[in-house]
């Protein structure tokens, strides 16, 4: 079930489905999107230590690793990668009676996860719950909260902790929720300079930072924490940068032999795209990356009111307005010549 869009924040009467599924929950597993970033990481480990104060049993298992600038959540709760060939990772899910997916609403997000929530779901014995903030939600959990005016995920974990909070009488806002939902916010904020960052998510930063979250230290570990690789495969990347159309595009392509070469992983590439949108003349950005199937992970930005959600949905991607992203079953090549002779098609058409 899909819950309609609300509006800036959702009463307790609205968040009562959602509430009582995680307080009617033994075992909850806790997840987000492939390639996961400080949104989805940060909202689990904050949601995660919410439900570890109520008794409840948690398990943090992602399909992807946890990017090298996020690993300080793993000194608070431990983050399994899923591995649909590991026994362990199978009956990790097999032993839960509720999924919380956090900061996506499409299930092939989960990658190889789905498959066996999907099972369990079929089965009987698994609950799945989603709780969003991006455009375009697929109907596939038990119970969607996909409110797209929020900023972040973030700031939706922080509004059910709230109403949990009216609901149980007790306080459960601590040092690790704000730590955790000031990275979810901070970085899906774009640093609170995105055009969703309301009074409200000015409001809500304040009362983390009262509860405990550290603003220099968070900002630090994100985005001081480069490792010698990260810093290599910029300045490779930064020297293939190509623009089209009197420079209102600007687009990249990092080969596989580019990531081997400076030994960087896909997540090192995620710093990179906020350098094709500096120049000022450009209206669309675009990252493309040859993953090791031979497929190409394609990111897109864009400015003022150009949706380049629209550009990843015709690839059955999707996200925001002005950031979305996808997967294209296209060989690097064919990708780069499809991807920006649509860009160029779709810009023309949206900025007559």
């Amino acid at each position: 079930m899909i819950v309609k869009e609300h509006g800036r924040t959702l009463s307790h009467d609205e968040w009562n489905d959602f509430i009582e599924a995680l307080l009617e929950a033994h075992h909850v597993v806790i997840t987000t999107h492939q390639n996961s970033d400080g949104d989805g990481l940060g909202s689990q480990v904050a949601l995660a230590a919410v439900l570890t104060t109520l008794g409840k049993q948690v398990s943090l298992v992602n399909p992807t690793e946890v990017p090298s600038n996020y690993l300080f959540f793993t000194e608070r709760f431990r983050i399994d990668v899923f591995d649909d060939r590991s026994e362990e990772s199978i009956q990790e899910i097999a032993l839960a009676d509720l999924v919380v997916l956090l900061d996506a609403n499409l299930p092939e997000r989960m990658g190889a996860l789905w498959k066996h929530v999907l099972a369990g779901r079929e089965m009987g014995f698994l609950k799945v719950i989603c709780l969003d903030h991006h455009l375009e939600p697929e109907d596939f959990a038990d119970l969607m909260i996909c409110e797209t005016y929020a900023s972040s995920t973030g700031e939706l974990v922080y509004d059910l902790v709230r109403a949990m909070e009216k609901h149980l009488g007790k306080q459960l806002l601590d040092e690790q929720v704000a730590e955790g939902l000031y990275t979810a916010i901070m970085t899906d904020t774009g640093s609170f300079r995105f055009p969703k960052t309301s009074p409200y998510v000015y409001s809500i930063a304040g009362e983390l930072v009262r509860a405990g979250a550290d603003p220099n230290g968070i900002y630090d570990r994100v985005y001081n924490s480069l490792n010698p690789r990260s810093l290599k495969l910029l300045g490779s990347a930064l020297n293939e940068i190509r623009f089209l159309d009197e420079e209102n595009i600007s687009w990249l392509f990092i080969s596989q032999d580019m990531l081997k070469r400076t030994q960087s992983k896909l997540f090192d590439t995620d710093i990179i795209i906020k350098y094709l949108l500096s120049v000022p003349s450009v209206k669309i950005a675009v990252l493309m990356v040859e993953m090791l199937d031979g497929r190409t992970k394609a990111s897109f930005r864009s400015r003022g009111e150009i949706p380049v959600n629209e550009i990843a949905g015709m690839y059955g991607g999707g996200g925001h307005r002005n950031a979305a992203g996808c997967v294209l079953a296209y060989s690097p090549e064919k990708a780069i010549q499809v991807v920006l002779k649509d860009i160029q098609a779709f810009l023309h058409r949206t900025t007559l």
